[in-house]
């Protein structure tokens, strides 16, 4: 039985990756390429490969032996419990049907410049990425890979591996408060703030992003919570209408449309906020001219909700009971994808 395509993607499909198969870190680059922001070059070795090493080295089973030996007076020599387990992970030969799709990859990307140089980064949930820049080979790469895995072996890990381009201008800036470094160009900081306010207006809280420049093209590497101080407060001063579960992220303004059950001649324009009492296919069609969605159910299929993210980028919250009776058409509302509340009135 072949390996699964979707275990190492081109990243020129990363936009249609799942969350769960490549991480935070990497499925933020996603929104960077489906808002038309370049990024580098690569592929993604998504947690699922990471995983399937796992099961066919039989490494998971020993995993499993180890936590069941595992006691919290044994908490100050954790390190060495799991050593062996680790030590496995950066020894063992990837199985024969992964380093064939690894390498196919490998040479696909690297073409005749097999030590073209790459960077290398982790993207998992609630972890902080490892990052290793400037690295040529295939078994150096492999050993750096293999190095995040041992690291990271209790959460599932995907890894980035792109082209390390070798920048005229390298620098980092805010997306909420963006001041280009002033030996740019106007035409190269006129390029990067048109980044800055197409990052800004999909995740509304300020990031801290990492262009580099080369050949007057700007590439966004890395992007990054911003951590100090916003100065904005208009969100905490907004009325909170209702609160839901996050379905895809983003914040967004416009009035409302809503939705019976049965359609009938319900029809929404361009730029209106859809409320809607369940996420199912008939509505998918109106959906798609959706500035936002608003539903009153949780979808429970998770593998449904999977295909709803991959196919629909409209920030969404779900799970806000009684929906179709709290909002009203025309009323203006702003639906954040982050927290999942939505407020009275417009903030963009």
């Amino acid at each position: 039985m072949g390996l699964k395509p979707s275990l190492i993607i081109d990243i020129s499909n990363l936009k249609n990756a799942e969350e769960e198969a490549v991480g935070n870190k990497i499925h933020e680059l996603g929104i960077l390429q489906s808002l038309g922001i370049p990024i580098p070059d690569g592929f993604i070795i998504t947690a699922g490969f990471f995983k399937e090493f796992l099961h066919l080295t039989g490494i998971d089973e020993e995993i499993k032996k180890t936590d069941a030996v595992y006691h919290p007076a044994l908490e100050d020599s954790i390190d060495k419990l799991y050593y062996p387990v680790q030590k496995k992970i950066r020894e063992t030969p990837l199985p024969q049907t992964l380093a064939a799709e690894f390498h196919r990859f490998y040479r696909k990307f690297s073409g005749s410049l097999k030590d073209k140089p790459l960077n290398v980064s982790s993207s998992s949930v609630g972890e902080k990425s490892v990052i290793f820049d400037g690295i040529s080979g295939d078994a150096n790469l492999l050993l750096k890979i293999k190095k995040i895995w041992s690291e990271s072996f209790r959460q599932p890990t995907a890894i980035a591996i792109q082209e390390d381009i070798r920048p005229e201008i390298k620098g980092k800036i805010l997306t909420n408060n963006p001041l280009p470094d002033k030996k740019l160009t106007k035409q190269r900081a006129s390029k990067l703030l048109n980044y800055c306010k197409l990052i800004q207006r999909y995740f509304y809280f300020p990031k801290e992003i990492e262009y580099i420049i080369r050949n007057d093209k700007t590439y966004i590497t890395r992007i990054y919570p911003f951590t100090g101080i916003v100065e904005s407060n208009r969100v905490k001063e907004k009325k909170v209408l209702a609160k839901g579960i996050v379905v895809n992220p983003g914040i967004v303004t416009g009035p409302v449309k809503v939705l019976s059950s049965k359609l009938k001649n319900d029809k929404i324009k361009k730029g209106e906020i859809v409320v809607l009492p369940k996420l199912d296919h008939s509505f998918f069609e109106e959906i798609k001219k959706a500035k936002a969605a608003v539903v009153s159910q949780v979808l429970q299929d998770s593998a449904d909700k999977a295909l709803y993210r991959r196919d629909f980028r409209v920030p969404t919250v779900e799970g806000v009971d009684n929906a179709e009776n709290i909002f009203h058409n025309g009323n203006v509302i702003t639906v954040n994808g982050v927290s999942g509340e939505i407020y009275s009135g417009g903030l963009l």
